[in-house]
């Protein structure tokens, strides 16, 4: 960020650092006390704290996410499976997702972090549904109202914990990572308590497969997402045990990093248009985020999962769509 190093390739670097086991030397016996402190003793995503991430990151600009993401503004992982594009990438992301849904008109949708309300839209647009979408970030909020204006799609800034009406079918999407350790249970136990008994929930989020990888990272919660923290796959089938039960598990993490290289792309195309307002320190800053998390998928270290969850098991058996 000061500029005192660079790399040729910072995505590569990440990934052999990440790949090779090179990250445990940060990992030492202090740096594991107080990522513990972090992510178990204090509870950094209360319903008084939840909101800073949305000050901080989502709200620091729209011009800002407009200059590098897709036209539906879609803030997470796309589906590259047959897309030659982040356009299509993500417009094939949200349509598995609808698929795994199982949407019919006339069903109600709640999208828990629903950004820009890229999936509001296309849910209620493309679908017959009526769509409430929730988010912490009032640039969101404002600019996806604006967005789904003629749609059935009600947009609610509004904490998670505080909803308390049922609906058909509740998708979220790269908010997960910003529940935290203490309140994954509260999570669950709300989605549980606003979904139908033959509803589907289809949960997307990053998330790590070893105890070895960090959950939190004191860089990332300092300047970019301040008190984020990511799952351990344990933590999804322990905090909702009793609760759900799990249809389809579907790990598709090399995605992401295709779709941050794309959103590296679009964001040094685009630098021009924004760069009097957040300055090269900012830019630095960004470019770093963004190669460093390409790399971090790249390496596998890191996952990105969609999971599909029913109360009682869906009768006659679930078939996920690919």
């Amino acid at each position: 960020m000061d500029g005192f190093w660079d790399a040729e390739d910072i995505v590569e670097l990440t990934c052999r650092t990440m790949k090779n086991g090179i990250y445990r030397i940060y990992m030492n016996p202090w740096n594991r006390f107080l990522n513990f402190l972090e992510c178990y003793f204090f509870n950094l995503q209360s319903k008084e704290q939840c909101w800073e991430v949305g000050q901080k990151h989502y709200d620091t600009g729209n011009d800002l996410f407009e200059s590098f993401l897709d036209p539906s503004m879609n803030y997470s992982c796309g589906y590259w499976k047959s897309a030659k594009n982040l356009t299509e990438a993500q417009i094939a992301k949200m349509e598995l997702i609808a698929q795994k849904l199982s949407l019919k008109p006339g069903m109600t949708v709640l999208d828990i972090g629903c950004g820009w309300g890229g999936l509001c839209y296309h849910l209620a647009k493309n679908y017959g549904v009526s769509v409430v979408g929730i988010t912490i970030s009032k640039e969101q909020a404002a600019l996806a109202q604006q967005r789904c204006e003629g749609l059935p799609v009600e947009i609610r800034l509004v904490d998670y914990r505080d909803l308390k009406e049922k609906f058909d079918r509740i998708v979220s999407v790269g908010m997960f990572e910003h529940v935290g350790h203490s309140n994954y249970r509260e999570f669950f136990e709300t989605s549980h308590r606003c979904l139908k008994d033959d509803g589907i929930f289809l949960l997307h989020s990053i998330g790590v497969n070893h105890k070895d990888i960090p959950c939190a990272e004191p860089w990332f919660h300092y300047y970019i997402f301040p008190n984020g923290i990511l799952p351990y796959y344990k933590h999804i089938t322990d905090c909702s045990e009793g609760l759900f039960i799990i249809e389809d598990w579907q790990n598709m993490g090399n995605d992401y990093s295709r779709t941050l290289l794309a959103w590296l792309e679009n964001f040094k195309k685009n630098w021009p248009t924004i760069e009097a307002k957040y300055g090269p320190r900012f830019y630095r800053m960004w470019n770093y985020y963004l190669q460093f998390s390409a790399g971090s998928f790249r390496s596998r270290k890191f996952q990105l999962w969609q999971v599909v969850l029913s109360k009682d098991g869906i009768q006659g058996g679930y078939y996920a769509a690919r």
